[in-house]
């Protein structure tokens, strides 16, 4: 049974870091076309990033959970701890790494992508070939995962006005949200 679970994770790991990197281009490619906006990264901020983990790992997970319901322990609570993992792995990297360099590097960036989908995938591995975490009720790991969906569902087209949310290339822009373009015109306002 592990290693039918490795086997899913290992397939997961691959398939969000190519659907990941579509996300990237997708929203440009459809001509900035606003739906596209809710799964796609709109602009460079780090939170429109962070999409590029999350929306693909929703989805493998949701296909995942039907060949593997009833088989494992503590699915959504791995699952939870993936798409929660991932993220920071990517904003706590990617902070780090301007603040020690103090630039934005290509390489890396490519590095804390790849590197958040790993860490992501050997947790839930971990979790999903651990112990049954009784005091863990599935339905919290469930509660956690919807709260972060309504998150990445609604910041894009309603973005906070923090570092997070802005538009940016190590300079403040003050450009939040969708933007018609990558040079900067703004769908919805400053």
């Amino acid at each position: 049974m592990n290693r039918k679970i490795l086997n899913w994770e290992i397939g997961g790991f691959f398939f969000i870091l190519l659907f990941g990197t579509g996300l990237h281009f997708a929203f440009e490619l459809s001509n900035f076309w606003t739906p596209v906006a809710l799964f796609a990264a709109v602009n460079e901020s780090t939170w429109e990033h962070l999409k590029m983990v999350f929306w693909p790992g929703l989805f493998f997970f949701l296909v995942e959970y039907r060949f593997l319901k009833g088989q494992v322990a503590n699915y959504w609570v791995a699952k939870a701890w993936c798409l929660y993992i991932m993220p920071l792995v990517i904003a706590i990297g990617w902070y780090a790494a301007i603040a020690i360099l103090g630039e934005n590097i290509f390489s890396i960036n490519i590095a804390l992508f790849v590197g958040a989908i790993f860490v992501g995938q050997y947790f839930s591995y971990r979790i999903l070939t651990g112990d049954k975490i009784s005091a863990l009720n599935p339905r919290y790991a469930i509660y956690a995962i919807l709260v972060l969906t309504l998150a990445f569902a609604s910041f894009t087209y309603f973005p906070p006005r923090i570092f997070l949310f802005e538009h940016m290339d190590l300079a403040d822009t003050g450009q939040y949200g969708i933007l018609d373009s990558y040079d900067g015109l703004l769908l919805f306002g400053k």
